[in-house]
C-alpha cells in the first residue's frame, strides 16, 4: 500500500533528524537481500548501538537535500539503506565485515560528523582498529616512558648490590 503525503513527510523528517543527530551514517546499497541476511545484519548492528532503515531513495534525497547534504541516492542501483549510529566507526566496521563476500550489497557513501565521506573513505574508517584497541596502545604509549624511567631507577641498586655481593665474594676468598 501507498505511503500517505502525512507518512512521507513524517519519514523525511525522521531520516532527517536521524543523520543529523548521528555521529556516523553510511549508505548501503542492496538488491534481493534476504530475510535471514537483514535479520543477521540488524542483530549485529543492535549490538553495537546502530540502527538500520531502508528509505525509498525518492524520500532519501529529500531527507539529505533538507539537510545541506549533496549525496544523492537516485545515481545508485538498487534499493538504499541507511545505517546510523552514535559511534563513528561502528556502523562502517559492522557493514564493512557483511559486505565481505556478498556480492548483492555495497557501500555507497557515509556521512560524519556532518561531513560526506566516500565509499573508500568508509572503507578506510572501518578497518581503524576498535577504540578498546586504540585505548589499549595510548596506554602503552604512555605507560612506556614510566617503565624506562623504573628500569633506569631501579639500575643504581642493582649495580651497588653486584659491587657488594663482589667485595663479600672476594673477601670469602672465591
Amino acid at each position: 500500500m501507498p505511503l500517505t503525503r502525512q507518512q512521507k513527510e513524517t519519514r523525511v523528517a525522521e531520516v532527517s533528524d536521524a543523520v543529523q543527530a548521528s555521529v556516523g551514517t553510511v549508505f548501503l546499497a542492496y538488491d534481493a537481500l534476504n530475510v535471514a541476511d537483514v535479520n543477521e545484519l540488524r542483530d549485529k548492528l543492535f549490538e553495537t548501538g546502530c540502527t538500520m532503515r531502508v528509505v525509498p531513495k525518492r524520500l532519501l534525497k529529500i531527507a539529505l537535500a533538507a539537510k545541506q547534504f549533496g549525496f544523492d541516492p537516485m545515481a545508485h542501483e538498487g534499493q538504499m539503506a541507511i545505517i546510523t549510529g552514535n559511534d563513528p566507526v561502528s556502523p562502517a566496521k559492522v557493514l564493512f565485515e557483511f559486505v565481505k563476500g556478498k556480492e548483492n550489497l555495497r557501500l555507497v557513501a557515509g556521512i560524519l560528523e556532518g561531513k560526506e565521506i566516500t565509499t573508500q573513505e568508509v572503507t578506510a574508517l572501518a578497518k581503524l582498529p576498535s577504540k578498546e584497541q586504540l585505548l589499549g596502545q595510548l596506554v602503552g604509549v604512555l605507560a612506556g616512558p614510566m617503565r624506562g624511567m623504573a628500569q633506569v631507577l631501579s639500575g643504581v641498586p642493582r649495580a651497588t648490590v653486584y659491587v657488594l655481593t663482589a667485595i663479600k665474594d672476594q673477601k670469602d676468598g672465591k
